[in-house]
């Protein structure tokens, strides 16, 4: 019978796994990964997950958890947050220098006690960078700014916090202008930091495009704050949106010293809202400006021109008078000649016109008997024509109502389940990828004609 071999149990394996940690990889390690989850703990810990994610495929193919003691926390914190002027979020690469940690009953994390922060300065101008290539390639970075502003810009459509005291800066500003220029402002409220702030503002923009022709153009106005706060505007998803507005889009982030992404596509970019509300007013001034000159100019040609008609028409009055007196004594003198012939002229034409007379007076007759006539018949061809167009139009739209009919059923979320396909959901929202997917979790699966619920193993 064979030896009988040694057995473990689970802590005193996971103690030996410990121990060989301790004595292999005792040093600390400089380690890069993604933040997936960071959570600051009351007692001044914080807790992270690292990921790392596939180049191509953008899966995750490493996972670890991490502490930031607080001892290290209350230092490392601000020293990262003035360095990048960002703050340690989900979503940022960092670079930290960490000690690998194993314990027996929570199993392997990293104890981080260094933060590189010029690594994550790089990795976030090289995403800033790439988002502004891939929206020159897209050819949308110029959009906005070859918008036309109107003359006189004064309806416009506010995207702000309520409470941000950069939008009451704004609103009094522009609404409390000396010159008294009247301008129509309204709030679009929406959330202008954090992780919600994206669809937030991309929704907002949505809700101003339903109302477009109310407005000039769009203002995003937030107040002053830290430069973390201004992550959000580098982000592809507003900078497209913002680049491809159908109204020039105005930015006043309140910010001095950095320029976004979404500064860089806006029509225009300012620092404070203050400034943007004194570049408006600015504008109705050179409006003010251009249409005063334009007045004087007016005024001008108009003096000038009625010098000029005032003199043509002293010269023509002049040489009618003259024109006047030669024509009326001509015909005096002619007058007076056929006046004395004019007896027997008129008894010689009178016998030999007399025929000529009666022609006419046929012709006249018939001539205005066309005249009644011609109308007449027009405006029956126009009823017909009237009528066959009327009766061709009806046809044409009928045909496109029913076409749009056959179009919008065949184009119903009802059709398209009825091929086979389902819509999987979890508390009311639909699920889009697997990862959002955990163990344990309620699913529903709706088909055409119903709908299962089902629990994840």
């Amino acid at each position: 019978m064979a030896e009988k071999q040694k057995s473990y149990s689970l802590k005193e394996l996971n103690l030996l796994v410990k121990d060989t940690l301790s004595q292999y990889l005792s040093q600390a390690y400089w380690v890069v990964g993604e933040i997936s989850e960071i959570k600051e703990h009351y007692s001044g810990h914080c807790y992270l997950e690292l990921i790392q994610k596939d180049e191509e495929s953008d899966n995750i193919v490493a996972r670890a958890r991490a502490t930031i003691w607080s001892y290290s926390y209350r230092m490392l914190k601000p020293y990262f947050e003035s360095t990048t002027g960002r703050k340690l979020a989900p979503g940022l690469k960092v670079m930290v220098l960490a000690q690998v940690s194993f314990h027996e009953v929570y199993g392997y994390s990293l104890n981080i006690t260094d933060i590189e922060p010029t690594f994550t300065i790089g990795d976030l101008e090289l995403k800033r960078r790439e988002t502004i290539n891939r929206l020159i390639a897209d050819g949308v970075f110029d959009m906005n700014r070859e918008q036309t502003l109107d003359l006189l810009p004064n309806r416009v459509a506010v995207i702000s916090s309520p409470q941000a005291a950069g939008y009451e800066d704004f609103r009094k500003q522009l609404l409390g202008n000396k010159n008294r220029y009247r301008f129509t402002i309204k709030l679009f409220e929406a959330v202008m930091q954090g992780e919600d702030a994206e669809a937030s503002i991309i929704q907002t923009l949505s809700n101003i495009y339903n109302e477009i022709d109310r407005f000039d153009l769009v203002a995003i106005v937030r107040g002053g704050g830290a430069s973390a706060d201004l992550s959000c505007f580098d982000s592809y998803a507003i900078a497209s949106h913002i680049a491809q507005f159908p109204l020039p889009v105005i930015t006043g982030i309140g910010h001095e010293k950095d320029t976004t992404v979404s500064d860089l596509v806006a029509y225009k970019a300012v620092k404070t809202p203050t400034a943007l509300a004194e570049y408006l007013i600015d504008l109705a001034n050179e409006a003010e400006q251009h249409y005063q000159t334009l007045v004087d100019s007016l005024v001008g040609l108009s003096t000038s021109y009625i010098e000029s008609s005032k003199s043509q028409l002293i010269f023509f009055a002049d040489q009618l008078k003259s024109a006047s007196l030669l024509t009326v004594s001509h015909h005096k003198n002619r007058l007076t000649r056929t006046w004395s012939s004019l007896p027997v002229l008129a008894k010689f034409y009178t016998y030999k016109n007399l025929s000529k007379v009666n022609d006419l007076k046929e012709q006249v007759k018939s001539v205005a008997q066309n005249y009644i006539n011609t109308p007449r018949i027009a405006i029956e061809k126009f009823q017909k024509e009237l009528k066959k167009y009327t009766l061709q139009s009806l046809t044409a739209n009928k045909q496109k109502v029913d076409f749009l009919g056959r179009l919008i059923e065949t184009m119903s979320p009802k059709n398209t389940l009825k091929k086979g396909f389902t819509i999987t959901m979890i508390d009311g929202k639909c699920v889009k990828s697997v990862s959002e997917i955990n163990d344990g979790v309620m699913i529903t699966t709706k088909f055409w004609d119903g709908e299962i619920k089902s629990r994840v193993e």
